[in-house]
């Protein structure tokens, strides 16, 4: 089999010798200088997402005693040594500069390694990632010592080919950041948008408006532009991931960039909502809203809305903007019933400007939808090459 020969499935050219397993602790390089406050080093943390600024990460954050962290230079590893699920992350600091992280942090780099490559088979390759979850202790969060870390073994190539492969995947890399920062970027020129081609508050008019149309936007309840139907949950026992009589929609879970994505199935009718129709939260988190392709039956997490583009696309901004948070209600969650939602006040024009409005964030959002389906088609096609460049 192939991974007794200890060689992986897709190889570069000129490459032929078999990976040598060894224990990390003999490539393994500490780096244990704590910070100092005489130097001032931002705080980084360290997620999914990468190694990052806390400030960024977190929005801001309270000044808080940080001398017994550890520094991180740029270019060295890291990892959070605590989990609640056993799935540990490993990153490098690619920001260019140095920080500090937290005691839970260890800081580490790999010599004569290529770090990307050693970093992206501790996060991908399944035979490793379940060993890091055995040597995992405790009874609740899970702490993965950097002492025992360090004993787990790990199958590599010859560092030539490390650089090789470790290069290739930065650049696929490179790729999937440059266009989810374009994506981000995307999002808040539509944002900024949304705040322009609408009135704002105590105001009758938008600040930017399509040539040929004036006037005042009139005030409008919900409930009076649109047909609401509160969702009302179907018996538990009615339930299924297989596919059946009813496509089930009871919240954000079963919405994917903003379409139904079916994903539980019921065989009992209760309350419905049909093709084209707006599907809107009203549980935590109150406020996001979504369309339908299909006819469904809604739980008691949402409501449809039989409502226009335009209606759409002012709901996603008054959900942006935090309309919701000022009406929403509940000590454990947040959530807004039929009233709440049938007396919402929105502005509304003409009809032809509404089909204008709509028709132009609707060609917006197929843009975000296409620059979002191309990130999603590379991760895809990374996560299928790392499973067959690594053994």
């Amino acid at each position: 089999m192939m991974n007794e020969q200890k060689v992986p499935q897709l190889r570069f050219s000129g490459f032929e010798d078999e990976w040598e397993e060894k224990e990390i602790k003999s490539f393994i390089s500490d780096f244990t200088v704590k910070n100092d406050k005489t130097k001032k080093y931002p705080i980084l943390t360290s997620s999914r997402q990468g190694i990052e600024s806390q400030e960024e990460h977190f929005g801001n954050i309270q000044q808080h005693d940080t001398t017994d962290y550890n520094v991180i230079p740029n270019g060295y590893c890291t990892y959070r040594n605590r989990s609640d699920d056993y799935s540990f992350v490993f990153n490098v600091n690619k920001l260019g500069y140095t920080g500090i992280v937290s005691k839970f942090y260890p800081v580490f780099t790999f010599y004569d390694d290529n770090t990307h490559f050693i970093t992206e088979d501790l996060n991908s390759n399944p035979k490793l990632i379940r060993d890091i979850a055995m040597s995992a202790i405790g009874t609740g969060q899970k702490v993965l010592s950097y002492n025992d870390f360090k004993e787990l073994k790990i199958l590599k190539p010859t560092l030539k080919e490390q650089q090789k492969i470790g290069s290739f995947l930065s650049k696929i890399d490179s790729l999937i950041q440059a266009k989810t920062q374009k994506l981000e970027c995307l999002k808040c020129v539509k944002k900024s948008l949304l705040q322009k081609c609408f009135p704002k508050d105590g105001e009758k008019v938008p600040q930017m408006r399509f040539e040929g149309f004036s006037g005042n936007w009139e005030e409008k309840k919900l409930g009076e532009i649109c047909d609401i139907t509160m969702g009302q949950s179907p018996d538990g026992s009615t339930y299924s991931e297989k596919p059946s009589t009813y496509i089930l929609v009871q919240g954000n879970a079963d919405m994917k960039d903003g379409f139904v994505c079916p994903r539980v199935w019921t065989t009992q009718k209760t309350k419905c909502a049909y093709k084209g129709d707006l599907i809107f939260s009203v549980r935590a988190p109150v406020g996001e809203v979504g369309k339908t392709e299909f006819d469904v039956v809604i739980g008691r997490g949402v409501a449809s809305i039989r409502g226009n583009e335009f209606i759409f696309q002012c709901l996603k901004k008054m959900n942006e903007f935090g309309y919701w948070d000022s009406i929403s209600c509940g000590s454990t969650f947040e959530s807004i019933n039929s009233d709440g939602l049938r007396n919402a006040i929105v502005k509304i024009p003409s009809i032809n400007e509404q089909q204008k409005i709509g028709q132009f964030f609707s060609k917006y959002d197929s843009v975000i939808s296409l620059h979002q389906k191309e990130i999603d088609n590379l991760q895809t096609i990374k996560k299928s090459l790392l499973q067959k460049m690594f053994v």
